[in-house]
């Protein structure tokens, strides 16, 4: 039974972060640190493949620092056209 939510806890924090990249980037790196880290840790400890936990928790990651950039230029360019 626990090796079971071991397994699973990777996959869903690596759809979480996916999910929070478009509301919540900020979090959605957070949740894709935490599920690339804890999948990383699974494949060492029980030899299994965690490679779609990985690749998910990537994407989550890079979708979360893309929107944040989006964020960022979006915020400035509107802040110079107040002065």
């Amino acid at each position: 039974m626990n090796t079971e939510e071991k397994k699973k806890a990777p996959i869903v924090l690596s759809i979480i972060s996916i999910i929070l990249a478009f509301g919540f980037p900020v979090f959605s790196i957070i949740f894709g640190i935490f599920g690339l880290a804890l999948a990383n840790s699974h494949q060492k400890e029980s030899g299994l493949d965690y490679k779609t936990e990985k690749i998910l928790s990537i994407l989550g990651i890079v979708l979360g620092i893309v929107i944040s950039a989006l964020i960022c230029i979006v915020l400035i360019s509107q802040l110079s056209r107040i002065n």
